[in-house]
């Protein structure tokens, strides 16, 4: 199944409450179903699929399909859609995972080899005053992590060693959660 027809399935099953017929005939709401978190990540060096949930990151051998690992994120939290975009995971070149809360300044690295999970609390330039959290994690040319604000509208660059945070720009339209939209506002 295509990624473009799995995000409009995922769209349409949101859109609409899912209506069930009962027995007599009549039909009965059952609400909106569950959003479910998926973020998935290909690790083409390492030849592994990286799958970030709203519990775990799980690792798969990308050519057998097989799970590696699932791996539990020691005191991660996230919020819903309704509240901001959703957390991201990167892959640097070394095949080492980033993955962001979209609450908390925090990044998790997973090690790709032994699994271990270190948390990485970043200091922040500027919002301190702000729940700020991260989406749309990406890796520059230059190898510098870069964020997408996933409450307010800003476009983030993350020194991971230094554990430090630092807005690049920021965008009149709310819940822009794509650095480059992010990045094109900033220029206008």
């Amino acid at each position: 199944m295509s990624m473009q027809f799995k995000s409009f399935t995922l769209a349409a099953a949101l859109a609409a409450p899912l209506l069930l017929s009962a027995c007599d005939g009549s039909v009965r709401r059952e609400g909106l179903p569950k959003a479910e978190l998926q973020v998935v990540r290909a690790d083409a060096a390492g030849n592994r699929l990286w799958v970030l949930d709203q519990d775990a990151v799980t690792v798969y051998d990308n050519t057998n399909g097989r799970r590696l690992r699932r791996v539990i994120l020691p005191d991660w939290v996230l919020a819903g859609p309704r509240d901001g975009c959703p957390p991201s995971l990167a892959l640097d070149a070394s095949g080492v995972a980033f993955v962001s809360s979209n609450v908390v300044p925090v990044l998790w690295r997973v090690d790709p080899q032994r699994f271990q999970v270190t948390q990485i609390a970043l200091e922040l330039d500027t919002d301190a005053d702000k729940d700020v959290g991260f989406t749309s994690l990406s890796f520059s040319a230059d190898g510098a992590l870069i964020a997408a604000g996933a409450t307010y509208s800003s476009a983030w660059r993350i020194d991971v060693s230094a554990g430090r945070a630092s807005k690049v720009a920021s965008a009149p339209a709310p819940g822009a959660c794509d650095p480059a939209l992010l990045r094109m506002a900033a220029r206008e």
